[in-house]
């Protein structure tokens, strides 16, 4: 696993995308940036630093640390409140079939059983969570790549313009506004 890590940070910092932004093919980079944070997390992101306008003067590699992080502190939570829902489901289950009190001693049966309600919603939260950091993070690289290839030449116009129009039923004027595009 490391080797293939290893693999695709060499393969994401070779220096073959140092021409222009013209010359690379937009949509197959977007989709590669997606498909590479979608199979190791953070690697679409450092992708994206191959484009990076010049007039950005930081790097993208703060945002792997976070990625990571939220990551990291998911899959902690999950295991944790994974193993506590089984402890509890363990002795709820060892007491109900006759056993003596074990480790909550201090516990109900039916507290128990809402003690191990609550871990269950809290490891289902952590899974939740988890996945809902690796798809940012899949999303974030995705419009990362839309945002740093767009075009921002001076070739593109904008006009707003009022306008009137008489009606032809009275002498009012109609007020309307003209949106025009010059790409």
């Amino acid at each position: 696993m490391i080797r293939i890590i290893l693999y695709l940070l060499i393969i994401s910092n070779t220096n073959y995308f140092a021409q222009l932004n013209d010359s690379i093919d937009k949509d197959n980079f977007t989709y590669r940036s997606t498909i590479m944070s979608s199979i190791i997390p953070g690697i679409g992101q450092i992708h994206n630093n191959k484009i990076k306008p010049i007039n950005i003067h930081n790097r993208l590699w703060w945002k792997l640390p976070v990625i990571y992080g939220g990551l990291g502190t998911a899959t902690y939570f999950m295991n944790f409140n994974h193993q506590e829902y089984r402890s509890i489901k363990d002795e709820r289950l060892s007491r109900q079939t006759g056993n003596s009190r074990v480790n909550y001693i201090n516990y109900s049966s039916d507290q128990l059983r809402s003690i191990q309600n609550d871990f269950r919603r809290l490891r289902d939260f952590s899974i939740i969570s988890f996945l809902g950091v690796y798809l940012l993070q899949i999303i974030d690289a995705n419009v990362e790549a839309h945002l740093f290839l767009f075009d921002i030449s001076d070739n593109l116009s904008f006009k707003f313009k009022p306008r009137t129009q008489n009606n032809g039923i009275s002498n009012y004027l109609i007020p309307q506004f003209s949106l025009n595009f010059k790409l």
